[in-house]
């Protein structure tokens, strides 16, 4: 393992790694297996956005960066609401560095969770999070199940947060057809056109596309590219931003959620492999 290429910092109980090569940077939380920045070095912009009041000591989820949601995703877990945690276990547990290679211009990182079982789930199966910094940032989170495990079935998401300026600037581009709305009660709705923001937002498309562009002023356009997904999730909370904790009341203001997600759930039989990919550049 080549460690000069990454610094590891210890801070209020959390552990933060920073990757830097010629091409970009990068900052991850080791509590959640949590990317917290990526900023290309041809613009210096972080792709990513944080809540300023983020909680990062571990004592609960990071709002911002890319979250983990495995192995379910919200509370669609068969459980009644509140009894297991929202997004699954992954986002709320140390992951350790297993791999890293760097030839100047790419690092390449392996993490691993503590543990895979949890309230809920006791598969046998391994998780890995490989993470490709480059010019472009591909964040993997790839599920093997062991040749002795029975077919089991997970849903999972990179909850990505985008850094937008203003959302009231923000076009994406490239979805089409119906959502679900989860406001209403999960009306099916035309994804609008253009598809612009003007108020809280949370929805499910089906008809998931391979590549996104977030359109924004004053910003660069952001490229999203997914693969191993069955939806597309796009969430601001708006002025409901306001009773979270963690986020400031006009912080909806700089951030747009486009999530690469399988919400339909996909079966893993013995041995089989499952990778959900997003790609931003």
């Amino acid at each position: 393992m080549n460690d000069q290429s990454y610094q590891i910092e210890e801070k209020d109980g959390n552990r933060f790694v920073t990757v830097s090569n010629a091409s970009a940077s990068c900052r991850i939380s080791l509590f959640g297996g949590h990317v917290l920045s990526f900023i290309p070095s041809h613009d210096n912009r972080d792709r990513l956005w944080v809540s300023p009041v983020a909680v990062l000591n571990g004592e609960r989820p990071i709002r911002g960066g890319i979250p983990l949601c495995w192995p379910w995703f919200s509370d669609a877990h068969g459980k009644a609401k509140g009894e297991l945690p929202s997004h699954g276990f992954l986002r709320t547990q140390m992951w350790n560095i297993s791999e890293f290679n760097c030839d100047g211009t790419t690092s390449e990182m392996v993490l691993t969770p503590a543990t895979t079982k949890g309230p809920g789930f006791s598969y046998a199966c391994t998780v890995k999070l490989r993470l490709k910094i480059a010019s472009k940032l591909t964040v993997s989170l790839e599920t093997t199940s062991f040749e002795e495990q029975q077919a089991f079935t997970v849903n999972c998401a990179l909850h990505t947060y985008f850094d937008v300026n203003n959302i009231a600037d923000v076009t994406l581009e490239g979805l089409s057809g119906n959502y679900k709305d989860k406001l209403e009660d999960w009306a099916v709705k035309p994804a609008p056109t253009p598809y612009t923001f003007n108020g809280e937002t949370d929805r499910i498309h089906q008809e998931a596309p391979q590549t996104l562009t977030i359109v924004a002023r004053q910003s660069p356009y952001i490229t999203i590219k997914s693969a191993g997904h069955d939806s597309i999730v796009v969430w601001n909370p708006w002025q409901s931003a306001a009773s979270m904790s963690d986020m400031d009341a006009f912080g909806y203001k700089q951030m747009l959620c486009v999530e690469t997600a399988v919400t339909n759930g996909t079966t893993l039989n013995p041995g089989d492999v499952h990778t959900l990919t997003q790609v931003i550049a």
